[in-house]
C-alpha cells in the first residue's frame, strides 16, 4: 500500500517563498494558496490567540509574509491530504516547544520575541559559516545600541526579493528604502520590520544570549573561524589578510 504520509524538509535559512515552493512541489496546493493563507486575517488572529510567542507585531503592514521567521525548520511527516494549516501547525508547535525552554530569558530581554526572531534570522544568514553565532549576534546588538545601521546585505536582498546567489547588489538596491533594508540610513539603529528567513535553534539561542563584547565588525574565514574587529580599518586589514593567506570564504 502506498504511504499516506510524506516527509517534508524545511532547511534553516530558507524563507516563506521557498517554503511555499516546497509545499507546491510536494502537495496539491500552490504557492498562492500559501500566500493567501498568510494574508487571512482571521487565521492570523487565531494564531495570535493560540501561541504565546506570536503577537500583533506580525500584522505590521510593511511585513511581506506574516509568518516569516516563525515556522521552525525541520523534517515533518505530513499526511498527503493534510492542509497548509496542518503543515504550519506542526512547524509552529515545534517552534513553541523550542522557544518554551527560553521563555524566561525572552521575557527578561529588552527585545520583544518578534525582534529576537528577526535578529535570529539575520544571524542565520550572516553567520551560516561562522563558528561563533553568539559573537556575531553581539556585533549586531552593538550596532543597534550605537544607533548604527545594521548594514546587513542579507536584509537588502530580502527587501528587494532577490536570492542571495542570484546577483550582486547594486548601489540602487542599497539605497532602496523598505522595511527590511538595513543598508539604508533610515533604518539606522533599527532592526528590519520582521524576520527574513526561518532561523534554526543555534541562531535563536545566539539572538537570546549574545556574547557581550565591544566589537562592531566580523568576518568568518573559509573554515568558519570568525574574526572580530572594533574599527572598520581593522576589519579591512583582516579581510585583506584572509584573502592573501587563501582563507577567504568564496560564496
Amino acid at each position: 500500500a502506498k504511504s499516506k504520509y510524506i516527509n517534508l524538509t524545511f532547511k534553516e535559512g530558507i524563507n516563506i517563498k521557498k517554503i511555499a515552493k516546497l509545499i507546491e512541489e510536494n502537495t496539491k496546493y500552490t504557492s498562492d494558496d500559501v500566500f493567501n493563507l498568510l494574508k487571512d486575517e482571521e487565521y492570523i488572529n487565531e494564531l495570535i490567540n493560540n501561541y504565546w510567542f506570536i503577537t500583533d507585531d506580525i500584522k505590521d503592514k510593511n511585513i511581506y509574509y506574516s509568518l516569516e521567521g516563525y515556522l521552525f525548520p525541520d523534517t515533518y511527516q505530513i499526511t498527503k491530504d493534510g492542509t497548509i494549516k496542518d503543515i504550519f501547525k506542526s512547524m509552529l508547535d515545534n517552534m513553541d516547544k523550542k522557544l518554551s525552554n527560553y521563555k524566561s530569558d525572552i521575557e527578561n530581554s529588552k527585545y520583544s520575541i518578534h525582534e529576537i526572531l528577526t535578529m535570529a534570522s539575520i544571524i542565520e544568514l550572516e553567520a551560516s559559516n561562522s563558528n561563533d553565532r553568539s559573537g556575531v549576534a553581539g556585533v549586531f546588538y552593538n550596532r543597534l545600541k550605537a544607533g548604527w545601521s545594521l548594514g546587513s546585505d542579507v536584509t537588502t536582498y530580502y527587501g528587494i526579493g532577490v536570492d542571495l546567489n542570484e546577483r550582486d547588489l547594486t548601489q540602487k538596491d542599497l539605497n532602496t528604502y523598505n522595511g527590511y533594508n538595513t543598508r539604508n540610513s533610515k533604518l539606522a539603529g533599527k532592526l528590519p520590520v520582521g524576520p527574513i528567513c526561518i532561523p534554526g535553534l543555534e541562531s535563536i539561542k545566539a539572538a537570546i544570549n549574545p556574547t557581550n563584547h565591544n566589537y562592531y565588525y566580523f568576518v568568518a574565514d573559509k573554515h568558519g573561524k570568525t574574526y572580530f574587529s572594533k574599527t572598520s580599518g581593522e576589519h579591512t586589514n583582516t579581510v585583506a589578510k584572509l584573502k592573501k593567506d587563501g582563507l577567504w570564504y568564496e560564496y
